[in-house]
């Protein structure tokens, strides 16, 4: 088994998303797990990954997905570029899908959806038995070293302040941060984390002062060792703030992106910080040093760094790979096989299910001697190609079959009660039209007739880029473009 996560980050987008996905790679990895970051970046060096396998490729494509996943590899996706019929395409092709949410984004298709917020009832999701979500504090992710950190004490007086605006400072904050604190609190040093996609770090180097220190390159165990000795952070509103709640470090976010505003509610709404900025508020600057000078207060950063205990635990990363990896939770494997004169009879029983019958265009009940007949011509023809679905045990549990005509296939599906409600038949589908093209490379379409009533059927070839082509008095033509 293979775990692929899929994610994005740089200069334009920030490193959040790579931070907390290095997080599951280790996680996985600890449990030798064959793991492996797909990573959508302007860069192609990304220095926090180090030592990682990763490749940095454009996976927002269908078609890299089609060729690139098998039946057999386990995702997590960690996107906001990501858009829904992507999600759906890594839904069908994998065996099983992790997606990790923040504000209810899209509506995910079938797998674990994990919102790590602060604020478990911060996002409504759809109720559905197709999915499993895991939501609140207890899945927030940290790098391992912040699933250990202590704090005992808060100190009186603000000796050390550490300032993070992330890993690309979208908003080039830092250096005004820098001049409007540093110049009034002389004996307070402030420690400067600077990102590796920065895009001001030689202006930033310029502001000098006795007063202030500059990190680059910070790895995890070097940031929780600044948040440690720091009285106080200042922070962009993303990854860090769950490393602030760890440390139990009081501190003051900045929303600096559309995609942090449910943190910021989380932490407004739980009072787990006085003060709240926004990257482009007016009178920004005026009220950080209100909110700094008021955070100078005992008190006040006492009172934050007990509201903090146990906010984030440190086992966010193991309860999701747990999820992920937990065989209960497993989706059960199905397979695909050549049909063989052994499935005679169940293709015949289930062909005279009610249910079939009712979508199908002759609708009538089938005789035996009928069946036994169209079968034995049907497995010898070598204008069809016969698919049967199996468990792992070998049990019957459904057929799609394609009738080819020049460089056409129609194809015909149906699937036994056994699979019904599971989510399978996108699944099963884009499996065997990845199989028929392997098998008939001459195929260049596919298509699909599907009774205008029959609505699961239509949302399936729709949510598999099927095309609607015609409607024939009811009878819907569908059409799958190969190439």
């Amino acid at each position: 088994m293979t775990v692929y996560i899929f994610t994005e980050g740089g200069n334009r987008s920030g490193l959040g998303h790579i931070s907390r996905c290095s997080s599951l790679y280790d996680e996985l990895y600890s449990r030798g797990i064959t793991v492996e970051l797909i990573v959508h970046s302007e860069s192609d060096q990304i220095d926090i990954l180090e030592g990682r396998q990763y490749q940095v490729v454009n996976w927002l494509s269908e078609a890299f997905l089609i060729d690139f996943l098998t039946a057999d590899d386990d995702c997590i996706v960690d996107s906001y570029l990501a858009s829904k019929d992507i999600c759906e395409v890594i839904s069908n092709r994998a065996r099983k899908v992790l997606f990790i949410d923040d504000n209810g984004r899209i509506e995910y298709p079938d797998g674990i959806i994990v919102n790590p917020s602060l604020h478990p009832k911060a996002v409504t999701y759809p109720e559905t038995d197709r999915n499993c979500y895991l939501i609140g504090p207890k899945y927030s992710i940290l790098r391992p070293p912040f699933t250990k950190a202590v704090r005992e004490s808060i100190q009186s007086d603000v000796k050390e302040v550490l300032v993070t605006m992330g890993g690309s400072d979208l908003h080039n904050l830092t250096p005004d941060i820098l001049k409007l604190l540093t110049g009034d609190h002389p004996s307070i040093h402030f420690n400067v984390v600077i990102g590796s996609a920065f895009h001001q770090t030689q202006q930033i180097k310029q502001l000098t002062s006795p007063n202030i220190s500059f990190f680059e390159q910070v790895n995890a165990e070097e940031m929780k060792g600044l948040m440690l000795t720091s009285d106080l952070a200042i922070t962009a509103a993303g990854q860090t703030i769950f490393e602030c709640a760890a440390t139990r470090t009081p501190f003051i976010p900045v929303q600096v992106i559309e995609n942090q505003h449910q943190n910021m509610k989380a932490l407004i709404d739980q009072k787990l910080v006085k003060h709240s900025l926004f990257h482009n508020e007016p009178e920004f600057d005026q009220k950080l040093k209100t909110a700094f000078d008021d955070m100078l207060l005992n008190n006040v950063r006492l009172r934050l760094y007990e509201k903090l205990a146990g906010v984030v635990d440190g086992q966010g990363s193991k309860r999701i790979v747990d999820a992920i990896l937990n065989p209960a939770a497993q989706t059960k494997r199905y397979f695909l096989r050549n049909v063989t004169n052994e499935d005679m009879k169940p293709v015949f029983e289930l062909s005279n299910e009610d249910y079939v019958r009712k979508h199908s265009i002759n609708q009538s009940k089938i005789e035996w001697s009928d069946h036994k007949n169209w079968f034995k011509q049907m497995i010898q023809s070598e204008d069809h190609v016969f698919y049967v679905v199996t468990d792992e045990t070998g049990q019957f549990l459904g057929q799609i079959r394609y009738q080819l005509e020049g460089s056409s296939a129609t194809v015909s599906i149906s699937l036994g009660r056994a699979l019904a409600g599971k989510g399978m038949s996108g699944k099963l589908m884009s499996e065997s039209i990845s199989k028929l093209q392997r098998e008939k490379k001459e195929i260049t379409q596919i298509i699909a007739y599907v009774s205008e009533d029959n609505l699961l059927s239509k949302k399936l070839f729709e949510r598999l880029h099927f095309r609607l082509k015609e409607n024939n008095h009811g009878l819907l033509q569908f059409i799958y473009p190969c190439d």
